[in-house]
């Protein structure tokens, strides 16, 4: 059974390694004019395809929420305690994951939800995502030639460019609850946790 919960960690991180990627080549500078005046514009989301986008972000829900299960099964058949309903009802993060997911699942909630809130994601799209990183002297840089249309970027010391996958996690008013990148991290970090407490060897 260690192999399956392996194999299912490995995809949630795979996952979520999928929300960035390092490939520039779909950011096309355009060139435009307005009474009189002539200007460039860049579209980071240009030419994405929204069902692939919806698509990535379901996928990460799913692996990141079905963790529940797959560490209830392992717990169950280790003799381990199975604390992971109570991390549901007390993170808000790993609780927005989880009803994302239900939603997801069954088309709306068929329980209360398990963060006090009906959520949605809203305004699912590519950004372009600059990264300083953490090592002190690190550097990012990008710029474009607004004659050539050409992209330059620069990174040293664990800087980065990227296009991201961003979008935000709204109620069902409306009101935003927050970025859906970053409540997924927070979910896998707290599920990372509970694997390891409950003896799970992190690959």
């Amino acid at each position: 059974m260690i192999d399956v919960l392996d194999r299912k960690i490995r995809q949630m991180h795979a996952a979520l390694a999928g929300l960035v990627t390092d490939d520039l080549s779909t950011i096309k500078p355009q060139f435009g004019e307005a009474d009189g005046r002539y200007y460039t514009k860049v579209d980071f989301n240009q030419d994405s395809d929204e069902i692939a986008l919806a698509n990535a972000a379901s996928l990460l829900i799913t692996n990141i929420a079905s963790m529940k299960d797959h560490l209830k099964v392992w717990c169950n058949k280790n003799g381990v305690a199975f604390h992971g309903e109570t991390l549901i009802n007390n993170n808000r993060a790993v609780a927005l994951i989880h009803d994302l997911w239900n939603i997801d699942k069954h088309a709306e909630l068929n329980k209360p939800p398990r963060s006090g809130h009906t959520p949605k994601l809203q305004d699912l799209r590519k950004n372009l995502f600059l990264s300083s990183g953490s090592a002190a002297g690190s550097v990012v840089f990008f710029s474009m030639d607004p004659r050539t249309r050409k992209i330059t970027t620069s990174t040293s010391s664990g800087g980065s460019v990227q296009l991201a996958l961003r979008a935000q996690i709204v109620d069902e008013n409306g009101n935003v609850l927050g970025d859906f990148s970053s409540i997924c991290k927070q979910a896998v970090d707290e599920w990372a946790k509970a694997l390891s407490s409950a003896g799970v060897q992190l690959p």
